[in-house]
């Protein structure tokens, strides 16, 4: 039986790559610290996981790029080395201008607006993903960020 595997990105969106093996342990790389932000939901994530399977299904976190490197996760799950994973979108936008959306200063500029963009650009990634082999799990905006630079900028 092929089961599907399953990666984390930011806007942290989760995927399933098409080619996985079925599996009761999963590993899931992030290249963040068990403190940031999502790291904390995917052990949300990997605990309903478990909750919801009665502990049958296991994944385990790798935080802080233990496992692989954040440029690294994506192909890592793609090439089924990891059977999940948690990626930043946007670090993507060299494959596909569809994966920086989020991430262009000032088109959304808080929960709300994230929320209307990424419902228009999830049909989008749904099928970008796809033809990469992966499926849309879920997404989570980054918390509110800032720019910073030495000139003024208009």
């Amino acid at each position: 039986m092929k089961n599907k595997t399953l990666v984390l990105t930011a806007l942290a969106t989760a995927l399933f790559s098409v080619n996985a093996s079925a599996a009761t342990q999963w590993d899931l790389p992030t290249a963040y610290p068990d403190s940031n932000f999502h790291t904390e939901i995917a052990m949300r994530f990997v605990k309903a996981v478990s909750d919801a399977t009665g502990g049958e299904f296991k994944i385990t976190v790798h935080s802080n790029a233990s496992l692989f490197k954040a440029p690294e996760i994506k192909r890592a799950v793609q090439g089924n080395q990891a059977q999940a994973g948690e990626i930043l979108l946007s670090n993507f936008a060299n494959e596909d201008p569809i994966y920086e959306l989020d991430g262009l200063p000032f088109l959304a500029t808080g929960y709300d607006q994230a929320w209307k963009l990424y419902q228009a650009q999830k049909p989008y990634l749904e099928k970008k993903l796809a033809s990469q082999g992966m499926q849309l799990l879920y997404s989570v905006a980054w918390p509110p960020q800032g720019i910073y630079t030495n000139k003024v900028l208009n």
